[in-house]
């Protein structure tokens, strides 16, 4: 049965009338019918609220305030008109653009498209930007990467076509699946590897961190976002614009901060140090931090090692590709032996130059001589697949 409604006017007959605001709406309700504890509810906006009769108002009452009103919340923009495009919804927002999920009108097929808005549209270091940042995604064909379908200008728009990837961002999943070391490390080792694809070709990404990476239902890794890559060989100096530093602040390499021209393939090593330890403790390496099997119990301290290399503050101290670091975490993982990450000392930093030598003749020695053993081997043990080792759940969990 229906709570009886309290009337806003008209008090009984020859009795004085008897009023209490509602607590959401504070319009005055005659409560004259109600007794002292009863339920009425306001004429109003119809919240139910306690009766009290003679001012008699709790003190947590007469403290709450009434809910202020809501406020507009301001329409969505229409999706814009794109010729060669059905436009269906938008998706996402980033520094430079509106990113939309469309359909390709001669097949179909569904891509993310990236507009670029009005107003930097109209500035042409921006146009310029964004078109290297196509120029540089063209470059990239590969598993781990978000591949380049077109670009172009469409009237006043100006646009990339990308792959639409079904998947969240490696923050989002790891949040949500509290991996095990093992399973960070086979997906981490998957970004290491799109890395040294693109450093291969001279693109920096400029600005690793969770949020630009990808995890598909079938566990792949695409790493996203290179609005801030720049192609190192033509030099960085038309990019970032009076060597303003370019990149999210507590991802950026040292060197980065202080001269964006300085940013090469060390500097995206660095990002993936900071990821790699916020990923495993929840936190950044700002300041003092420590190790992270200090925070995670049981964690392998190659860990220790492998960021604490990646995060030397002096870039030749650092691993010397992104490829060491994919071979790191695959023996982490359990799928591949590698050379273990020592802990650089400032001190044998300073003498990095002869030893960094040394290790790359002893490691291409080791490198070739284990290919050759591998290809009579490789029918005999094949390399687990990603999905079966991904399954698996040895290792300590995060918080």
């Amino acid at each position: 049965m229906a709570d009886p409604v309290a009337p806003k006017s008209q008090p009984p007959l020859g009795k004085k009338r008897a009023i209490q605001r509602c607590p959401n709406c504070d319009i005055r309700c005659d409560v004259s019918l109600f007794v002292e504890g009863s339920l009425a509810r306001c004429g109003h906006c119809g919240v139910r609220f306690e009766v009290h009769r003679e001012g008699s108002v709790p003190p947590a009452r007469q403290q709450t305030p009434a809910k202020p009103p809501r406020a507009a919340v301001a329409p969505e923009p229409p999706l814009p008109r794109l010729e060669g495009f059905i436009v269906l919804e938008r998706i996402g927002q980033g520094g430079m653009g509106e990113v939309f999920r469309c359909s390709r009108d001669s097949d179909g097929l569904l891509v993310a498209v990236k507009i670029l808005t009005p107003q930097m549209a109209a500035v042409p270091d921006y146009v310029r930007r964004f078109g290297r940042e196509a120029a540089a995604m063209a470059q990239l064909d590969h598993p781990g990467i978000v591949r380049l379908l077109g670009r172009g200008k469409a009237g006043q728009h100006v646009y990339i076509a990308m792959e639409l990837i079904d998947g969240e961002s490696l923050r989002t999943w790891a949040h949500r699946n509290r991996p095990t070391a093992r399973q960070l490390a086979m997906l981490l080792a998957q970004v290491a590897h799109a890395l040294t694809y693109a450093h291969a070709r001279a693109v920096v990404h400029r600005d690793l961190k969770p949020d630009n990476v990808l995890v598909t239902k079938d566990l792949r890794t695409k790493v996203l976002d290179f609005g801030l890559a720049g192609l190192h060989a033509e030099g960085a100096q038309c990019l970032t614009q009076s060597n303003v530093a370019m990149g999210t602040a507590n991802y950026m390499a040292p060197e980065q901060r202080k001269d964006a021209k300085r940013a090469d393939h060390k500097a995206d090593i660095y990002s993936f140090g900071v990821m790699t330890y916020e990923l495993l403790t929840g936190e950044l390496p700002v300041g003092k931090f420590p190790p992270p099997s200090k925070v995670v119990n049981g964690l392998d301290p190659r860990w220790d090692a492998l960021i604490e290399r990646c995060l030397e503050s002096n870039p030749a101290g650092r691993p010397h590709s992104a490829l060491e670091l994919a071979h790191t975490l695959e023996a982490l993982a359990g799928l591949a032996k590698a050379m273990q990450l020592a802990p650089r000392t400032r001190k044998n930093t300073r003498k990095s130059g002869v030893w960094s030598w040394l290790g790359l003749t002893t490691a291409i020695a080791v490198v070739l001589g284990v290919a050759g053993l591998k290809v009579s081997q490789d029918h005999k043990s094949p390399r687990p697949s990603l999905a079966r080792a991904l399954a698996k759940k040895p290792g300590p969990r995060f918080r």
